[in-house]
């Protein structure tokens, strides 16, 4: 525990609340091997009062201006609690000029719930669905491009993000949603490290949530 954080260790952030459990992770960006330390905190609609100890708990605040490069899912999911989680990790790289990467929470599933497809199939585009009471279906297209053997992560084209979706007969083949938080965070720091390695440009200013159904119900 000690030798992870010390003062010159370079570190990625992960954060996930697309759901009402808040995911963090976090590791050493120059040592792939590193282990992640991640932790779900089951917090409900508290939210906006314990974000930051939650990210102090797995990082603490002396440590934070040795981040790197964050990564957050920006959606579909809960309003409040995505944009609160995307809002945190914006002024956190706007403040220590860091890279921001975002994924949506779809595509943070596609590694788990494409193995469900016949294996012929792997490789072919699927939708990812969730359906929505009264507000109909959201749905985003996905399709596996390799998987990185040394970091184990999986890399898909994300061919369509998550929308509303008019005509359910289109999604075919299709996998319902299914959030797991405990494994999605792992696969965002993944991502996190994907991306520090390939030296991908981002900047925190084009990070937004994915809102497929507006919070305000439209006039007709």
């Amino acid at each position: 525990m000690q030798n992870f954080y010390t003062s010159k260790t370079k570190y990625l952030l992960a954060l996930h609340s697309c759901s009402e459990s808040l995911g963090i992770a976090v590791k050493d960006a120059d040592n792939p091997e590193t282990i992640i330390r991640s932790e779900v905190f089951n917090i409900g609609r508290s939210l906006s009062n314990k974000l930051f100890s939650c990210i102090e708990k797995i990082l603490p605040r002396q440590f934070w201006r040795q981040i790197v490069r964050i990564s957050v899912a920006k959606g579909p999911g809960g309003f409040t609690s995505t944009r609160l989680t995307i809002s945190m990790a914006r002024i956190i790289a706007q403040q220590i000029d860091c890279s921001l990467d975002s994924m949506s929470s779809f595509h943070l599933m596609a590694p788990r719930l494409y193995k469900s497809l016949y294996k012929n199939n792997i490789f072919d585009p699927f939708w990812i669905k969730d359906v929505l009471p009264r507000r109909g279906i959201v749905a985003g297209k996905y399709q596996l491009i390799r998987v990185h053997k040394e970091s184990n992560f999986h890399e898909f084209n994300e061919l369509s993000s998550p929308k509303l979706i008019s005509n359910e007969k289109q999604l075919n083949p299709s996998i319902n949603a299914s959030n797991n938080i405990e494994k999605d965070i792992i696969e965002l720091i993944k991502f996190c490290q994907y991306c520090h390695n390939s030296e991908v440009q981002s900047n925190w200013k084009e990070i937004l949530p994915i809102y497929p159904t507006s919070p305000v119900d439209k006039k007709k």
